[in-house]
């Protein structure tokens, strides 16, 4: 559905005033040359659209595969003995199979990302246009691209504004529409409709964030819960939350005292982190996070927890505890009433979990890094890096 929904505005256009899209406009004007127009006509959509578009189930599945392919390489090039394992977990791990099952636009993203974050793409001005395609395709991309200031790399970090900002500008040219205050109005009405809907928020959750809703719109989970238990439960998320976000933001600050301390990966997760331990992006944005992870290697205990963890995030299996609501809503292929049953699994209980003992291993696996720096060196509070030069474009 992540796919083929958008698809048919990016082929029939009000992609900003009727499907109320938080996407900005490259997607839509992507998912226009990856797909056949006649079958996003009224009289084939939804139901017949995605047998007839076979250009779109080719671009997903090849869009996926790459996306394996390359994460394999970036794998390789960092440490060739533990490679397999980790591009065998990847690829085939519940991120990626549901990415893939949605057909959701983060594997485009995600491809971008990649090449960036696992060193595949030399050069100033390729790096800058890369960052640009992936802050288009997820604005939330942004975060890791901000280390590039932490890193003090600034020529970097301006030409890569002005790719962002150019290739806004002229998909936007493109679509037709897509301006500034069609995507902060859009997103306004996203952020309330989602508010509501915990269920579906929970199931792949990289925080606990949206279990917090049972306790203020008093769901039937309180039919399982004591009173007295869901306060504690609420104290205890209120308090993880606000601690890891703290640890994240200390490990970013000592990354810009001590540049060494930190190398720009393990920066970009703890900006991407920072963001995801109180928000939700979806199941498939754990993907940015087992990348991440999967670049690091084994050097101490510390560091392999947070792998062992990425490796459990992987398991693309849950079991449901208990069921809890039934739900009837119109379905939007068949455009007919059908009952979804929510249960508690053991994957909504855990994955959250496993995203904070990631974020506090590295943690404290930076912090030791800058204990020694400290005793070393004098911190740097410049903002360049004495000696560095600029590298060629």
């Amino acid at each position: 559905m992540d796919w083929f929904n958008p698809a048919y505005y990016a082929h029939n256009g009000l992609a900003y005033s009727e499907y109320i899209s938080i996407y900005a406009p490259l997607s839509f004007v992507i998912l226009e040359v990856l797909g056949e127009s006649a079958c996003y006509n009224s009289s084939l959509y939804p139901k017949q659209t995605r047998e007839c578009d076979v250009i779109g189930i080719a671009a997903i599945l090849i869009i996926f595969a790459l996306c394996a392919i390359l994460a394999a390489i970036a794998f390789y090039k960092r440490d060739r003995k533990t490679f397999f394992y980790r591009s065998v977990a990847f690829g085939l791990g519940l991120p990626m199979l549901y990415a893939l099952e949605r057909g959701n636009l983060i594997m485009i993203a995600f491809i971008f990302f990649i090449v960036l974050y696992g060193d595949l793409v030399r050069g100033r001005i390729a790096q800058a246009i890369t960052a640009g395609l992936m802050i288009n395709m997820k604005s939330y991309l942004l975060f890791p691209v901000l280390g590039m200031a932490i890193k003090r790399d600034w020529r970097l970090l301006e030409i890569a504004g002005i790719s962002t900002v150019g290739i806004y500008l002229v998909t936007m040219t493109i679509y037709g529409s897509g301006t500034p205050w069609e995507l902060m109005n859009n997103l306004n009405v996203w952020f309330s409709a989602m508010s509501g809907i915990v269920w579906d928020q929970i199931s792949y959750s990289t925080t606990y964030q949206p279990f917090l809703q049972f306790d203020t719109n008093f769901y039937p989970i309180r039919a399982f819960i004591s009173d007295r238990t869901i306060e504690y439960i609420t104290i205890f998320i209120k308090t993880e939350v606000l601690a890891s976000r703290i640890i994240a933001f200390i490990c970013i600050g000592f990354a810009w005292l001590y540049p060494k301390a930190i190398s720009k990966e393990r920066l970009a997760l703890f900006l991407l982190l920072q963001s995801f331990i109180s928000n939700n992006p979806g199941g498939y944005g754990f993907s940015l996070i087992l990348f991440l992870v999967f670049l690091e290697r084994w050097s101490n205990p510390v560091v392999g927890t947070a792998i062992v963890m990425a490796y459990i995030l992987s398991i693309p299996t849950d079991f449901v505890l208990v069921n809890a609501v039934q739900v009837e809503r119109t379905s939007w292929l068949s455009q007919r009433i059908v009952s979804t049953v929510y249960g508690l699994s053991v994957g909504a209980l855990l994955r959250p979990m496993a995203v904070v003992i990631i974020l506090w291993s590295l943690a404290l696996d930076t912090l030791v890094t800058v204990h020694k720096l400290i005793r070393s060196e004098r911190p740097l509070l410049r903002v360049s890096i004495p000696g560095a030069r600029a590298s060629t474009v």
